[in-house]
């Protein structure tokens, strides 16, 4: 029997709660040609705090980093998009009174949107609209395999702070929801996590779940439990793959509603061969429901990056948060992370290297030697985010890297006591966005806004929007 323009009461109707899953669920599941990251790839924000100085970043291609305070990278130049004459917001800061670039910059970077002042300094800089971060995990929650992460984000940071929290706290934060009623000025705001034991604690509540420590051994509560819940979603999984064939052969084989089913039965198809592989693998007394990986040695870390400004004393901290962002990703923890490395108007400094100003006095009094050298610790730091992505397998001779958006995020810079720039920032993005992006170059962004970078991630995410933030400041994807 054929039919034409059914409409979801039809469905309902022939099919009962058939009907509300005859859309295109492969596409929705994620779980099509190309793998699960396809469409909806890990994200971080890596915010460094303080804009490279400028000048200084002017490679002749992307394999000429050498020269540059992105030197560290230089290994990584294949998987990086190098933009260059990139300005946020525009190029000024867009805000409905008080003008400064220090909160125009942390915010403009994370939401491409306008911001407020409750008084009249760069320290009390807020914003009613989220940042890209927020964003794409809330648009993952909407996935059905995604849905159930045990972490929607994880927002982790050591320094996180600018040189004068005690002032306000406006050049802190990178992560916003947007404002709901009843929120206070920094309601929306997202603290970051700067004591790496509480990531450490909260990362392996979870993963103790899925792995019994101490255990390799087929037969534990854990397995059982996992077992358990693996084959009662291969039965549902049975169930609806015998509705589709059912509602096929109703609709006509070779019609074109049972055609578009075709898509509906790969989905679930691979789906059910995930599943089974989780179910082989537990009954081959591997934790983890399919994961070969052994379970997690790592020494609970105890850094705590609160309240320090020094290099030396942060840099340890910085590491240990690298490799628990690295254990959230291999045990798909969660798909999205937002790491503060420094809040805008940076007070950090790098005694060992020479550098005893604060980051934001350097700018001011154009150290260009002092502002370099501490560039290079933050491409050091990003480097190293960059190698651990690299070393996770996501199977298909596919790197969690490449099934990543990586976005190395700054603010606004300065040469002179005169002011700080919007324009000519030097963003990196790192990782191909499951293959979304083509990397190994440079784009001369020639004035174009941050907000086109945050579009392009955001579409690599599933987001279909030719929009992020401003709309006025917005031409679409830049790659």
């Amino acid at each position: 029997m054929k039919r034409k323009n059914l409409t979801r009461r039809d469905l309902i109707k022939y099919f009962g709660t058939l009907a509300f899953v005859l859309t295109p669920v492969a596409r929705a599941m994620g779980y099509v040609a190309g793998g699960a990251f396809q469409g909806s790839p890990r994200f971080v924000m890596f915010f460094k705090g303080g804009s490279y100085h400028s000048p200084s970043v002017k490679p002749a291609s992307i394999n000429d980093l050498g020269s540059t305070p992105l030197a560290p990278l230089a290994p990584h130049a294949e998987d990086l998009v190098l933009f260059l004459g990139m300005s946020i917001l525009g190029g000024s800061p867009k805000t409905d009174g008080y003008k400064e670039e220090h909160g125009g910059g942390l915010i403009g970077c994370v939401t491409g949107n306008s911001y407020h002042y409750s008084e009249n300094d760069s320290y009390y800089a807020y914003t009613d609209f989220e940042s890209i971060d927020v964003a794409i995990a809330n648009h993952y929650q909407t996935k059905p395999e995604l849905a159930a992460l045990p972490f929607p984000s994880l927002h982790v940071g050591a320094g996180a702070h600018s040189d004068a929290d005690n002032v306000g706290l406006g050049q802190r934060y990178i992560s916003y929801r947007k404002r709901q009623p009843g929120d206070s000025q920094y309601g929306n705001a997202i603290e970051p996590i700067q004591d790496a034991g509480q990531v450490y604690d909260t990362l392996m509540q979870r993963i103790s779940l899925i792995c019994a420590k101490d255990s390799n051994q087929p037969g534990t509560v854990i397995d059982t439990q996992l077992k358990a819940a693996l084959e009662r979603k291969k039965s549902l999984i049975d169930f609806k793959l015998e509705e589709i064939a059912d509602a096929k052969r109703l609709l006509g084989m070779d019609s074109e509603h049972s055609r578009k089913l075709d898509g509906l039965v790969d989905g679930w198809r691979e789906v059910e061969r995930v599943t089974q592989a989780e179910l082989d693998a537990v009954n081959a007394g591997k934790p983890g429901g399919g994961t070969t990986q052994a379970c997690p040695t790592l020494t609970r870390p105890t850094g705590n990056g609160e309240r320090k400004n020094n290099l030396d004393q942060l840099s340890p901290v910085h590491d240990q948060m690298i490799a628990l962002i690295k254990l959230a990703f291999e045990w798909d923890l969660t798909r999205v992370v937002a790491f503060t490395l420094s809040g805008a108007s940076s007070g950090q400094r790098w005694p060992s290297q020479g550098v005893e100003q604060a980051h934001h006095t350097l700018e001011h009094s154009n150290n260009v030697q002092g502002l370099n050298i501490m560039g290079r610790y933050y491409s050091e730091k990003f480097a190293a985010l960059l190698t651990a992505l690299k070393s996770i397998d996501d199977g298909q001779d596919q790197t969690a890297l490449f099934n990543s958006s990586v976005i190395l995020g700054m603010e606004c810079w300065s040469d002179s006591s005169n002011g700080h720039y919007m324009r000519n920032i030097p963003y990196v993005l790192a990782g191909q966005g499951a293959g979304a992006f083509s990397t190994g170059r440079i784009v001369q962004a020639n004035g174009r806004s941050n907000n086109d970078l945050l579009i392009s991630v955001q579409n690599a995410s599933g987001i279909a929007s030719n929009v992020f933030g401003l709309a006025s400041v917005c031409q679409g994807p830049i790659v």
